[in-house]
């Protein structure tokens, strides 16, 4: 039986004060008065601090929460701060950083830039203040599908600010998209030669990017586990001649460094964000860069660029036809990988998996869904799907925005069936088509469980799942759903299918997803929060993952010439 989730609210900066709450003029004048740099470094010092991004973690702990209250207020704020650190509710948390970057981005750098640190006594109420303005007005709306696609709308940001994943997972998935899954694509599907569209688009090829962002984020692991308990990292930057110790020449090293890092003089003009958790531009640039040394600004970001490059820049470096075929061709490659994962990792006698499964007899030999899984007596249908939500939807929230999202992603479609009514038409057909038309497999299957799995985020997300089924069941006869033979559609990420990979090892898919359906029937809650077999974090039992990670390091060690 899972523990329910346990939801705990943050502490605002008005509660320790008694006062009004925090606007986004008294926050963006409060910090106008440091120097962007040396605010940023300070951002970057408390990530390590903190240890924000290992294991996914991204709240201090409690001992580090009362070790630095004291620290990091003013005194007379500093003892009604410890009374509410001491109830266990987050005080120092990642996104309250993230908020703070992103301001501090936007607002215009001093004449006297000197990178030098913020006093520590207002790095409390600094923190507090940025935490305050994480939130939007919820609005109140009518109609089942809209108060469930408001939610999805408010908690979608939340969602993402305390973030389930592992920062070296996100990187170590595109890597394995980019040598092990388009390699294994049939050679039809192999539309686009992302290596040459990379070189093209940066003007260097991309395993020395991957490997520079992999080098990058050992420093930043490094310093977070050599870091002593409550001890304040020196400085926290990654010094240039670090890579004196390579054989990159100082040109490659630069043009590397510029795709990843800001400087001063990079930030954007002053522009509204589409909702408080919109780091779009932090995303694009997690390492600020001054003088001789660089500072990551946020781990899980900065290993999240190589997917970002080989994706999103490559991507609006093309014209428009060619850009929506690219994001067509990632999906055959996202599709690929959870065909890979069950490969690896399922075990076979309880998942029994069928990529690409198609009717027969059938005039156009058309797929029955993008997979299927035979778990005794059950099947579970499965349909991947990108799954992306653009900045101005995900940010925005607004439930208009969101629900056309969901219809057009994963509900209709807007030229062909997609998701929700691909999943319908392939049960409707195996409960009609006579048994010569269909796979031998499906003979005798007495239960049906249909997936959807996304590759962002959202799959796992609050009311995605609640809403997802609601559509599912609208289109199904009451005489159907009395049959009791299909389950609720689930759905979920693909960074939740890598967290139940060490289930999936020795328990059937359909337990697990029957395990989520009973623990939270309404499906309103996100997927690990609702189950017994997965939990947030690092994925455990990976040990084709750990495998190629080994590989990637005596990579590096030989194309970078490094000795440690």
């Amino acid at each position: 039986m899972a523990q329910p989730p346990e939801m705990r609210t943050w502490i605002n900066f008005n509660e320790i004060t008694g006062g009004p709450r925090v606007t986004q003029d008294d926050f963006r004048t409060a910090i106008e008065r440091f120097p962007t740099s040396g605010l940023l470094i300070t951002i970057a010092r408390l990530s390590i601090l903190f240890k924000f991004g290992i294991d996914a973690n991204t709240v201090a702990s409690h001992e580090a929460t009362m070790h630095f209250v004291p620290v990091m207020f003013p005194p007379h704020l500093a003892h009604r701060a410890l009374q509410f650190a001491a109830t266990g509710n987050p005080m120092f948390f990642q996104a309250q950083l993230r908020y703070l970057a992103a301001e501090a981005m936007r607002l215009n750098p001093q004449p006297l830039e000197n990178g030098r640190t913020i006093p520590d006594v207002v790095l409390g109420p600094m923190l507090l203040g940025a935490g305050e303005l994480l939130y939007r007005n919820h609005v109140q709306v009518t109609e089942d599908l809209n108060i469930m696609a408001n939610i999805v709308a408010d908690f979608l940001p939340t969602y993402e600010i305390d973030s389930m994943n592992d920062g070296f997972i996100l990187f170590l998935r595109c890597y394995i998209f980019l040598t092990i899954i388009i390699p294994r694509l049939p050679e039809n599907l192999r539309t686009f030669d992302v290596w040459e569209l990379f070189e093209k688009t940066f003007g260097f090829p991309l395993k020395l990017y991957y490997l520079f962002l992999y080098a990058f984020s050992m420093h930043a692991l490094i310093e977070r586990n050599d870091l002593q308990q409550n001890t304040v990292p020196a400085d926290g930057g990654l010094p240039i001649s670090w890579f004196n110790k390579t054989i990159l020449t100082p040109e490659q090293v630069s043009a590397m460094f510029d795709t990843v890092c800001c400087k001063l003089e990079d930030f954007p003009e002053k522009k509204k964000a589409h909702g408080f958790a919109d780091f779009e531009f932090l995303k694009d640039h997690p390492y600020f860069r001054i003088g001789n040394s660089v500072y990551c600004l946020d781990y899980e970001y900065g290993l999240a660029k190589l997917e970002s490059g080989v994706l999103w820049r490559v991507a609006k470096s093309l014209p428009g036809k060619q850009r929506l075929a690219y994001f067509g061709f990632w999906g055959e490659v996202f599709e690929e990988y959870v065909n890979w994962l069950f490969e690896i990792y399922a075990d076979k006698e309880k998942n029994t998996f069928y990529p690409g499964p198609k009717y027969l007899k059938a005039r156009d030999q058309k797929p029955i869904c993008d997979a299927i899984v035979i778990c005794g007596k059950t099947a579970v249908l499965i349909e991947a799907k990108l799954g992306t939500c653009a900045a101005e939807v995900r940010y925005s929230g607004d439930y208009v925005k969101f629900r056309e999202f969901l219809e057009d992603k994963l509900v209709a479609g807007t030229d062909r069936d997609i998701g929700v009514a691909q999943l319908l038409k392939a049960i409707a057909n195996i409960k009609t088509f006579a048994p010569e038309q269909l796979p031998e497999y499906l003979a005798g299957i007495k239960e049906i469980i249909p997936l959807i799995i996304t590759k962002d985020d959202i799959g796992s997300s609050w009311m995605t799942n609640a809403y997802l089924n609601a559509r599912f069941q609208q289109q199904r006869t009451d005489e159907d759903k009395k049959k009791g033979d299909v389950l609720p559609l689930v759905s979920m990420s693909v960074s939740t299918l890598e967290r139940a990979l060490a289930a999936l090892q020795e328990t059937a898919l359909s337990d697990i997803l029957r395990d989520r359906i009973v623990e939270d029937p309404f499906l309103g809650r996100p997927f690990e929060a609702a189950s017994t077999y997965v939990h947030r974090g690092t994925p455990r039992k990976v040990f084709r993952h750990i495998e190629i990670l080994q590989q990637l390091t005596e990579e590096i060690q030989v194309d970078f010439g490094m000795v440690e």
